[in-house]
């Protein structure tokens, strides 16, 4: 309830405000959640495409609600001339990800730093685009300043397209650890996304003058490396 009420409720709260103070622009920050399952008829998700989501299930609530603030950016665009721009964010890691966070890529990392094996909940054959926080960041920055009005922008690296068992493995080699295999409960899956390939396709943002400075195995090693305690890296 409190994911839907932020991207939604929240972002209506925030462009009623945009539009008080007149502000020069407005960002959404958006996600490779809105794309949904690829329905198997491309390999990289274009702004232009819209997958599949099953709104009657429990993670529903995220992609759904992140649909709906993006509509009602248009909204306020079309009705009060706001001008708006929309960077989709593809998946973030680095050195800023929190010891709470559940996701798949977070635990891998807790538990390699820890000194225990990986353990992953599936076969790890989900083809995902990841994206390192510093990158996340410069990326919404250039939309802002260069983007095109009311458009939408997937920030992401074709770099960083990688396999969950490949990051998996990717880790455990950095930590000296291995990767195990303990498919998930029912329960356990209900909470997990559905999308086994979500490729953005960074075209688009790229036209505009934009790249990403971390590839995934040196913005990993960066991102180990500063966990661990040692100091930040330069991107090579």
């Amino acid at each position: 309830v409190a994911t839907i009420a932020m991207n939604v409720t929240a972002a209506k709260e925030l462009l009623d405000l945009g539009v008080e103070k007149k502000v020069a622009r407005f960002v959404y920050a958006s996600s490779v959640e809105v794309y949904g399952q690829n329905r198997g008829d491309v390999e990289r998700f274009a702004e232009d495409y819209c997958g599949y989501i099953d709104c009657n299930t429990l993670r529903a609530g995220y992609p759904e609600s992140k649909r709906c603030g993006e509509a009602l950016c248009q909204a306020y665009a079309k009705q009060y001339g706001l001008d708006v721009v929309i960077p989709r964010i593809a998946r973030v890691y680095g050195p800023t990800l929190l010891k709470t966070d559940t996701k798949a890529l977070s635990q891998f990392i807790a538990d390699a730093l820890a000194g225990r094996d990986i353990v992953l909940k599936s076969e790890g054959m989900q083809y995902y685009s990841y994206l390192h926080v510093d990158d996340a960041a410069g990326g919404i920055l250039f939309a802002m300043l260069r983007g095109g009005r009311g458009e939408a922008y997937n920030v992401a690296d074709g770099r960083s397209d990688i396999r969950l068992r490949d990051l998996a493995e990717l880790i455990a080699r950095e930590c000296g650890r291995k990767v195990v295999f303990d498919l998930p409960t029912a329960a356990e899956a209900a909470g997990f996304s559905t999308a086994t390939v979500a490729r953005l396709d960074p075209g688009k943002i790229a036209a505009l003058g934009w790249k990403a400075d971390w590839g995934i195995e040196d913005g990993i090693r960066q991102t180990l490396r500063e966990l661990a305690g040692g100091k930040r890296t330069e991107a090579r």
